[in-house]
This record gives structure tokens, sequence and C-alpha cells, in this order.
């Protein structure tokens, strides 16, 4: 039998949804604070939104499969580094989540830009949050920094 893992998070509101907000927070209490359409809609504002813990969430899983896959290979990293940018969009059927781009940077001795950039895209299509957002088109850019 195989490790099986739940995790919480909670979210309350209160208002309308142009004019109201809320709370929003994970099981572990290593997380909680605001969250309001603003949040969602407008550059600049001092509280959090769904796509942009859902990016943490995807940053974080990917950066971790990366490791893991570059350790196995005999190249551990000495610094990975990966920004997820979450696209929401107005379609004609309401708002969607379209895509998200993955961009990430890593460091580590023996290994050359092609090998990492495999191990990356192979990190992309197996970690467990890419495969929980199948849905969704997920891009890649791979960059090695020279070591040394």
């Amino acid at each position: 039998m195989g490790i099986r893992v739940v995790r919480n998070a909670q979210a309350s509101w209160q208002g309308t949804v142009p004019d109201g907000g809320g709370r929003i927070g994970v099981g572990s209490g290593a997380f909680e604070g605001p969250f309001t359409l603003r949040a969602r809609v407008e550059e600049g504002v001092h509280s959090t939104n769904p796509e942009e813990l859902i990016g943490a969430g995807h940053a974080g899983c990917f950066t971790m499969s990366l490791a893991n896959l570059m350790s196995e290979a005999g190249h551990p990293p000495i610094d990975l580094e990966t920004t997820a940018r979450v696209h929401l969009e107005q379609l004609e059927q309401g708002f969607r989540i379209t895509r998200i781009e993955l961009d990430t940077t890593g460091e580590a001795e023996g290994v050359d830009a092609a090998t990492f950039a495999a191990l990356a895209e192979q990190a992309k299509s197996t970690c467990p949050v890419s495969l929980a957002l199948a849905g969704t088109e997920i891009t890649l850019k791979a960059t090695l920094k020279e070591h040394g």
C-alpha cells in the first residue's frame, strides 16, 4: 500500500463578490490571508486570489518533482527557482484558467542544458499538480545556469 495524504485548506467570504472579501488559508497554518475580487482582476492589491495560490502550488510541486528527477539522474540541484504564471480569462462561457506558464531556472553539476530541459519536461508531465490541472494548457521554459 502506498502513501495516502489528505491536505486541507479553507475559505470564508462576507458580502457581495464585487464589494466583499474573505480569508483563505491552508490547514497547516503556514499561510492565512485576505482574498478579494480586486486581487483577482487588478495588479498591486495586497491580498491573494485562487489563481495565485494555484500557481504557488504548481510551482512548488513541479520544482520538487524536478529536484527528485535530477537527483535520481545523479545531478542533485544546487538551486532551482520556478515561477508559475496563471492566466485567468473571461471567455464566452465564463471565466477560465486558460494557461499556466512554468519558468524554471536551475543550477547543478554535471548536467547539460538538453538533459536539464528533458528532466524539466518530465517533471511538468508527471508532477501531481500538473496532472490535476490537465485540462489547462501548461507551458514550460527551462534555463540551466552556468555552474562555477
